[in-house]
């Protein structure tokens, strides 16, 4: 839906069904889909389990990033005259779902 001036109305999305997913990322679903069971993953994520919890950064970051998902990350770029004011902020307890 849109309003008098043909912008979208706001919760009415100008593409509901999202992009289609390209040629070769549904080859990649299917190449995966047909090599890796369900009892492969089961095996990686219990590993990495394991592994978070003897202290490797990289199985943390790993199961943080798919359990509770990556970090929003804001850049606010302010002027005042000549100079640009540059933060970045990075901080997980501020990502609003």
């Amino acid at each position: 839906m849109r309003d008098e001036k043909g912008r979208f109305v706001k919760g009415s999305a100008g593409n509901p069904h999202g992009r289609p997913p390209k040629e070769r990322e549904v080859r990649f679903y299917e190449i995966t889909l047909a090599t890796v069971t369900f009892e492969d993953w089961r095996e990686i994520v219990a590993r990495a389990v394991q592994d978070a919890k003897r202290g490797d950064t990289a199985a943390r970051k790993w199961l943080s990033d798919y359990l509770i998902g990556t970090p929003e990350q804001k850049l606010d770029v302010t002027s005042n005259g000549n100079t640009i004011f540059v933060e970045y902020v990075n901080d997980w307890r501020e990502v609003n779902d």
